[in-house]
């Protein structure tokens, strides 16, 4: 008998912990979530994109590198896009290569699929403080079929890019 009243305080006192534990536990993952968007600092309030230059024979890539790296910050950020004069950040951006390649084969050698990859090399210029504050490349890809529009692919794979520039720059700050 006085065995089983020691088992029984002992799970109470393991209740009691797990409940004293609890709040601790909530307040310590609530804590973890992952945002990009205060990782600038607060003075950094308005983004200017400028229109991206193509390197490539892919006519068009400037106009789409540039609609969807605006549309990645208005997505994925608390920035807003605004015009050169008043801007505290500056995106200038190139499209530095475009490749489309055979990537996989039937065992009669014929192309399944391509793989479409899109660079971009950008800098990011704090003007406030006229200085570089990221520089780099980003790349991104995406597979289609050869019955398929080539100009999807090409679009998936520029908005992929165009999110990752935009996590690189809120996320190296």
């Amino acid at each position: 008998m006085a065995n089983h009243k020691c088992q029984s305080s002992k799970k109470k006192h393991m209740h009691v912990a797990y409940f004293c534990l609890l709040p601790f536990a909530f307040l310590l993952v609530s804590g973890c979530g992952y945002s990009t968007k205060s990782l600038l600092p607060s003075y950094m309030q308005k983004v200017h994109i400028v229109l991206f230059q193509n390197r490539t024979l892919k006519p068009g890539l400037d106009e789409q590198a540039t609609e969807k790296t605006i549309e990645a910050f208005r997505s994925g950020s608390n920035l807003v896009i605004s015009d050169l004069t008043s801007a505290d950040i500056i995106i200038e951006g190139e499209v530095v290569s475009y490749a489309r390649d055979p990537n996989t084969y039937t065992s009669d050698q014929r192309i399944i699929d391509y793989k479409l990859t899109v660079k971009f090399s950008a800098r990011c210029v704090d003007k406030v403080k006229n200085e570089v504050f990221w520089e780099g490349t980003v790349s991104d890809w995406s597979i289609y079929a050869p019955d398929e529009d080539e100009d999807e692919a090409i679009e998936e794979a520029t908005r992929k890019t165009a999110d990752k520039l935009v996590n690189a720059i809120l996320t190296n700050w």
